[in-house]
């Protein structure tokens, strides 16, 4: 009986003009404690904020700690929801380009610890390959060291042992294989999958242009790309590491400064952060990724930004303009933007 009732309460709440308002509002930084300022080198000066970090970017202090995965009951459980979460996602999109993942043979991209993988092979998928590239988890977050081969020893480790445990949740885990890859430079089978997916992956690429074509190679003829994009210029596209105590820190400064604001405020973060900013984190707009989709010879289905009001309402000139002095072609949709689904198609060759 409880059940109903929470969810008609919930339902009603997400229904009201004012709560709606609440939700939508933009955050209070007079609330929040001064922390110091920064100057950048055109002389542009920011109010530094106590715990806008987080209000960002929650949980981002995980990042600064190099620790295996406690992998508990709860984290699997987790694990599994958040994979079928994300494999749903797709499907009304599917529906409405006549496919589905019932009977296809998938590629995830990026699929990490594979629940949406899994998740995929329990929804009647034929075959899900999954592909993870660990060099990049190494890379992205660590400054060369000598002992590289060994972390990267450690990361296949620890997703094995993730995957192994997670595959016993799931009904279908014998129609999953999993893969060391780097789409940029895929050595996977081509013209062999129905359907390319990822999950906050193209923002990580170290190479989009080569990306696409590595998808338009594997992806049979009529098949169709789907991903979910976090990009680099939204309000949390700096992610953890790079999220700074300003809105848009991270686009509204450029390499250098960035290092010298690294030094002067967060000096025990900068190895990690920096490498992040430099090696994990792309800088490819709206602009950018049509071009790259066009240029592979896919079709571009559609492209769906989900914008967030709160985000607009604190997106002021300065921001804006700032963020296109280092970025060109940069609008003001890919700050607003933290979610684009991204759709493509291969056509198919014509007699």
């Amino acid at each position: 009986m409880l059940a109903p009732v929470i969810k008609y309460a919930i339902n009603k709440a997400k229904r009201n003009k004012y709560i709606q308002h609440l939700f939508e509002a933009p955050f209070e930084l007079d609330k929040l404690d001064k922390i110091g300022e920064f100057t950048d080198s055109y002389g542009n000066t920011f109010r530094l904020l106590g715990g806008l970090r987080t209000k960002i970017k929650p949980g981002w202090e995980r990042m600064l700690r190099s620790e295996k995965t406690k992998i508990t009951s709860d984290y699997l459980s987790r694990q599994k929801q958040n994979g079928f979460i994300a494999a749903n996602k797709m499907v009304p999109m599917l529906n409405a380009l006549g496919k589905s993942i019932e009977n296809s043979d998938i590629l995830e991209v990026g699929c990490h610890s594979g629940a949406t993988s899994f998740a995929m092979a329990d929804m009647g998928a034929n075959k899900v390959v999954g592909t993870e590239f660990s060099g990049y988890k190494v890379e992205a977050v660590d400054m060369e060291h000598e002992n590289n081969e060994a972390r990267l020893n450690e990361v296949d480790d620890d997703l094995r042992t993730i995957r192994t445990n997670l595959s016993h949740l799931f009904k279908q885990g014998g129609r999953v294989s999993f893969v060391d890859d780097d789409i940029c430079e895929s050595g996977l089978e081509h013209n062999a999958f129905d359907i390319i997916s990822s999950w906050e992956v193209l923002e990580h690429l170290h190479d989009p242009e080569k990306a696409f074509q590595s998808i338009y190679a594997l992806l049979k003829e009529g098949g169709i790309s789907i991903h979910e994009y976090n990009p680099f210029f939204c309000i949390n596209g700096g992610h953890s590491l790079c999220t700074l105590d300003f809105l848009w820190g991270h686009t509204m400064l450029h390499d250098a400064d960035f290092s010298r604001y690294l030094d002067e405020v967060r000096p025990q973060e900068k190895e990690r952060a920096l490498s992040f900013y430099r090696k994990g984190l792309n800088r490819m707009t709206l602009h950018d990724i049509k071009g790259h989709i066009e240029k592979s010879g896919l079709e571009i289905i559609s492209m769906l930004p989900f914008t967030k009001e709160q985000h607009l309402r604190m997106i002021d000139e300065k921001t804006l303009s700032l963020s296109q002095m280092h970025y060109p072609n940069l609008t003001l949709l890919d700050l607003a933007a933290p979610r684009v689904f991204v759709i493509a198609r291969k056509p198919r060759h014509r007699e």
